[in-house]
């Protein structure tokens, strides 16, 4: 692994700024994990169209399930803003589809979404009351969808993962129930990936 290092004078004071080796898809981008952030779209993970929830008790796995995206969520693009606003779009907005049909190398035709910047769309709607605060050094994210009528409710929790047009992120919730007439405390983590 091969790691960038740059040294800037900031107010007089020296300041070593390490640029992690972050690569996608095999092009070899490197970039800051708020360069990740920015690099493009993001949309829910088509992969499977499912997310995975699973519960913890006693720091041990004792359900995990694929929980099938909403179609609200199978519609959502958003797009983080360097100044820390969020816009984002529903893909039946698209006045131009968004959607190619390839075909892989062994001939098998299938479609796929390209996801391009805001400014390069023509939409129906673009919604800008969202904003977005991470911090890196504990990686949390908080996505905050702002007043709308889609039902978007805030995410809050950590990226796992990050790399250039995508992240695993994970929300993280604790509850307490009853089991065998004893109260136990149990861990939800839930992984999604966009």
């Amino acid at each position: 692994m091969r790691w960038s290092y740059s040294t800037k004078l900031l107010r007089h004071v020296n300041v070593l700024i390490i640029l992690l080796p972050v690569f996608c898809c095999g092009q070899g981008y490197n970039l800051t994990p708020l360069g990740c952030l920015l690099f493009s779209p993001l949309t829910y993970s088509e992969n499977n169209g499912m997310y995975n929830a699973a519960t913890y008790h006693g720091g041990k796995e004792i359900s995990s399930v694929g929980v099938p995206y909403s179609d609200i969520q199978k519609q959502i693009v958003f797009e983080f803003q360097r100044n820390g606003s969020l816009k984002y779009w529903l893909k039946k907005d698209y006045l131009v589809p968004a959607i190619d049909t390839l075909v892989n190398s062994s001939g098998e035709k299938y479609t796929m979404h390209n996801i391009n910047h805001s400014s390069q769309l023509r939409l129906k709607k673009i919604f800008d009351s969202g904003k977005w605060r991470a911090n890196f050094s504990d990686s949390t994210l908080l996505i905050d969808f702002g007043e709308n009528d889609l039902g978007l409710l805030p995410l809050r929790g950590k990226f796992t993962s990050l790399g250039a047009g995508r992240i695993s992120f994970r929300q993280t919730t604790s509850f307490d129930s009853l089991a065998n007439g004893k109260m136990e405390h149990y861990l939800r983590n839930v992984n999604i990936y966009f």
